[in-house]
Parts: structure tokens; C-alpha cells; sequence
């Protein structure tokens, strides 16, 4: 999967761009196809939440954007994404799905319909109730958000890490755009929804008890709810529902070993 994201990074028609691969000691070649497309690789210890941070500070540009590996950049994303950073501090990136058959790609496909439908709308970019997160920032935004989170947090978090980044820049600047057309999302198959999510679930048990808990629970629970047309709307509930029993039980996993761990 890395492979599609990395050739979404090379195909940029913006050539001045560095390419960081935030690593966590994979076993699944990772490095050696990140070595194959020049990109720098970084060995991270930490969670999600470290990734990134790692990303930023090891990063040389003003500009730096968090690209997941199941995700491709549209080949003038960057380019367009620069010309409109005199008006912005950060940019929200509209997503589309890279594919669509099957039952959970073609139920993502359906929320990325409805989602999309409030893309730049009032209320739609707000950093605690919005279904959008930014790309695309300021190398001076990150610094300021990032020096704000506690640092405690960092190595541990797995979701919502990229929530929380925003959270942060926004209280530093509310200049956040959007920019249509710009990125894919290679959506999953049933295995792969069910371990995201697990792992998700088990890592929100702890986070709702920190800082942010009560301030990103909306953002922290899946996008919204029902839209129309009435067909997408519906498989985007269905979705939502999914994603909400498997984070559950990732909670309740987490709960049972700690009760395990008790009364050892």
C-alpha cells in the first residue's frame, strides 16, 4: 500500500518536496520501497501521535503535509496547495475514494459522498465537531501546536492524534481553507477496518481521560450520521455502526486485561 502513496509523492508536479517515511521498526519491506523512491526513512518508537511529531521535526520545508500510507495525493496537490498559502495557515484536503468495490470500500465511498457534500461549509472545518482535519500546514503552525500538547501524550497515542494536532493549530490560527480534488483514500477491506478500529477503540479509552477527551469526543466518534441522497446516506450510517461496535469492543478489551491485571 505504501508503494501507491509513495508514487503519489514522486508524481507531484511540484518538484521541490521532501519525502520522510516515519517508520515503527516494520518487518513488511517498508523501508527497502521507501529506499527505492529516495525517500528519507525515520525509525519512530512511539505510537501515531509520535509519528508525526517525528515527521515535523526531522522535516527542512515551510510547508509540511501528513499523508497517511493508504492514501495518494492527486498529482497538483502540492502545487495548488502552495499558491494559496498566502491567504492560509492550513489546509483541509478533500478526499475522494481510490476504490469503491466490494462491501466496506463501496460503504466508504458512500460517507466520502456525504462527507464531501459539507466540504467547506460553516461549521464543517471546526477543529472539535467537524468531519475534516487538515493536510497541509505552516511549518510555524505545527511548531507552536505541537509545543502546546503534553508531552507525555506523544509517544503513546494512537487515536485521535491527528485531531489533536489540529485542535492545537487552530487555537494558534483560524486561517484553515480547503483544497478540492487533492487526495485518495485507499479504502479497506474487512480486516483491515476491523484492526484499525480495534486498535482505535482500544486506545480511547485512555485518551477520554486526558485533556482532550471531553473536547474531541464528537471528532473522536465517526463522521457524520445521515445525508442524502438517502442510498449513501443510509450506507454511511451503516458504516458509522460498524466503526462503533468495533472501537467498542477495542474498549472493552482494554478494560477487561486491565481488570485481569487487577486481580493477578
Amino acid at each position: 500500500m505504501i508503494t501507491f502513496c509513495l508514487e503519489g509523492a514522486v508524481k507531484q508536479t511540484y518538484s521541490n518536496i521532501e519525502i520522510l517515511v516515519s517508520d515503527s521498526h516494520s518487518t513488511d519491506g517498508t523501508r527497502d520501497i521507501a529506499a527505492s523512491y529516495h525517500a528519507r526513512v525515520i525509525l519512530c518508537e512511539g505510537k501515531l501521535l509520535a509519528a508525526r511529531y517525528l515527521g515535523y521535526q526531522e522535516s527542512k520545508g515551510p510547508y509540511i503535509v501528513f499523508v497517511d500510507t493508504d492514501q495518494i495525493l492527486e498529482p497538483t496537490a502540492i502545487e495548488r496547495a502552495v499558491s494559496l498559502m498566502n491567504d492560509y495557515d492550513m489546509l483541509v484536503f478533500e478526499t475522494q475514494s481510490y476504490n469503491t468495490e466490494w462491501f466496506i470500500p463501496k460503504l466508504h465511498g458512500a460517507s466520502k459522498q456525504i462527507i464531501n457534500a459539507r466540504f467547506g461549509k460553516p461549521g464543517a472545518f471546526d477543529p472539535t465537531r467537524g468531519p475534516f482535519l487538515p493536510r497541509f500546514f505552516k511549518r510555524e503552525i505545527l511548531e507552536k501546536a505541537f509545543a502546546a500538547i503534553p508531552q507525555e501524550l506523544i509517544p503513546g497515542t494512537i487515536h485521535p492524534d491527528h485531531a489533536i494536532i489540529y485542535y492545537e493549530s487552530y487555537k494558534v490560527s483560524q486561517r484553515v481553507g480547503g483544497l478540492r480534488n487533492a487526495m485518495y483514500d485507499i479504502e479497506p477491506d474487512w480486516r483491515k477496518l476491523w484492526k484499525t478500529n480495534f486498535r482505535y477503540g482500544a486506545s480511547l479509552r485512555s485518551i477520554k481521560k486526558s485533556y482532550y477527551g471531553n473536547l474531541l469526543l464528537r471528532k473522536m466518534e465517526f463522521g457524520p450520521r445521515f445525508g442524502r441522497p438517502i442510498v449513501s446516506g443510509l450506507q454511511t450510517l451503516l458504516l458509522a455502526g460498524i466503526i462503533k461496535v468495533i472501537q467498542r469492543m477495542g474498549i472493552i478489551s482494554v478494560s477487561a486485561r486491565n481488570s485481569r491485571f487487577q486481580y493477578s
